[in-house]
């Protein structure tokens, strides 16, 4: 069973780019799509709780590794956002997010975020995570001690290896990390798409004329089955 979640003002078509600076919703999210689909009489009992894996992409692969147990600098984030890495926040999706770093709510939410680690879930896959730059400290992922396996893009650069993909590995040195070579982008994880797709948003459909974006799929799908088999023992 597979279950995906719609994050709320963090969709295509329902964009608050206010929701997307808040980083603790998603985890939240996650644990309140497990929690409902093991409270529904027709699905819960058909869900084996010992197996229960979690997978997530960019801002999900921050995600995954916040259900393991690491916990998030906000400040150090901010910061970071503010200074040196504001190119990490200049995203496609939603321009002019800086600016929104200052609102009041948001600064007030970050200092009641719940826990967020989610025992539930019990091995962890993490592809091209982002917000890296908020974890400085081991102390910060202690609690991390499921099965993580995280997976970087070398020539990513809404979410750079550096800060974030081999930063975490470096932080959480029990983890398996598998970088993709060459010029392997971010978006390379979003799906094919026809050509006129491709004309119409090429920043998240072209790749570099060296990628092949299917093989991609393959190599990363391969990786996550053998993951969860393994630690699911499927």
């Amino acid at each position: 069973m597979v279950a995906a979640v719609d994050h709320y003002g963090n969709t295509y078509d329902h964009k608050i780019p206010l929701e997307f600076v808040k980083p603790w919703e998603r985890p939240l999210d996650i644990s309140f799509a497990i929690t409902s689909l093991l409270n529904m009489p027709d699905i819960g009992p058909l869900i084996d709780q010992r197996k229960i894996g979690a997978a997530g992409f960019s801002f999900g692969g921050y995600t995954i590794i916040a259900l393991a147990g690491a916990q998030l600098d906000f400040d150090q984030a901010r910061n970071y956002y503010k200074t040196i890495g504001r190119k990490e926040l200049e995203i496609p999706e939603f321009p002019g997010l800086v600016k929104l770093l200052d609102d009041s709510s948001l600064i007030a939410g970050s200092r009641h975020v719940p826990p967020l680690k989610d025992k539930r879930i019990k091995a962890f896959f993490s592809i091209s995570p982002a917000l890296g730059f908020g974890f400085i400290r081991k102390q910060q992922v202690a609690d991390v001690t499921g099965p993580l396996y995280i997976v970087g893009s070398q020539s990513d650069s809404i979410a750079p290896v550096k800060t974030n993909a081999r930063h975490y590995h470096r932080l959480i040195p029990k983890s398996t990390y598998m970088e993709l070579p060459g010029k392997v982008g971010h978006y390379v994880m979003l799906a094919e798409a026809i050509d006129a797709v491709k004309k119409e948003a090429p920043i998240y459909f072209t790749d570099d004329i060296s990628v092949n974006r299917h093989a991609v799929h393959l190599k990363v799908d391969s990786l996550a089955v053998g993951f969860f088999r393994k630690e699911l023992k499927y």
